[in-house]
């Protein structure tokens, strides 16, 4: 696949015809369900991931700079599910802090859906246990709009899982006040994630009871659906339930 350079309009039309072009043909009535599943208001081409990846490098080394000038400022009604989760990908690979930064303010609130939010942060491949970097995703995770908080969360779910970082995750976990379903489900998936890589601290910090029921549970039910948690940890995490 060629670069995909955006120096204008023009060639901003243009490459929402290529983003089409990459359609599987699915029925309508297909694209409403997997609209539904995505929860988005956003219309869905519907275009395999792995080729909105391919789309997003190529417009990456077409010019990030002048792509994303132009497309930010498009409303998310104004733009489908994959020119948006697109717009998120291509700044995932920016490596300087002051710029990612800079769009990430710009993009975050266009974020409707747990699909677009978690595609993106799974694909920040160069923040890891970076000092630098954790203070402004973990600011994030205290956002009052549900995407952004699930944003700043999984982002430090994929990258700051670490023992130095444990003790802040733990506080994030117990004073986020925001009761979206995609946060207090970020929530559960990220203490799953301590649990599997710090099983004694992590057990502690349930003990402890100071999560929601619903989030407490909901941890609990994701610890004990992972492989890696021995049959008699399962039945302990049970036992601990509201």
């Amino acid at each position: 696949m060629p670069e995909i350079s955006i120096k204008n309009e023009k060639d901003y039309q243009d490459y929402v015809n290529i983003i089409k072009s990459f359609s599987k043909n699915e029925s309508v009535s297909y694209l409403e369900r997997h609209k539904a599943i995505l929860n988005t208001h956003q219309e869905v081409i519907g275009v395999a991931m792995a080729n909105i990846r391919k789309l997003a490098k190529q417009v990456f080394k077409g010019g990030y700079d002048s792509f994303l000038e132009i497309s930010l400022p498009k409303t998310i009604m104004s733009q489908t599910y994959e020119e948006t989760l697109i717009e998120g990908l291509v700044i995932a690979q920016i490596k300087s802090t002051e710029i990612q930064f800079k769009y990430l303010e710009k993009w975050l609130p266009k974020i409707d859906n747990w699909a677009t939010c978690d595609s993106t942060t799974s694909s920040f491949k160069h923040l890891k246990m970076n000092d630098e970097y954790f203070p402004w995703f973990y600011e994030k995770c205290f956002s009052s709009e549900e995407f952004v908080a699930r944003f700043g969360i999984t982002i430090v779910m994929n990258n700051f899982l670490d023992k130095k970082y444990l003790d802040k995750i733990f506080d994030m976990c117990e004073t986020v006040k925001n009761d979206a379903y995609y946060v207090k489900m970020a929530i559960a998936w990220l203490v799953s994630f301590c649990f599997m890589k710090y099983r004694d601290e992590t057990l502690e910090f349930l003990k402890k009871g100071s999560l929601d029921k619903f989030t407490h549970n909901k941890s609990i039910s994701k610890c004990r659906d992972s492989y890696q948690v021995s049959p008699e940890d399962k039945e302990l995490l049970k036992s601990l339930r509201k």
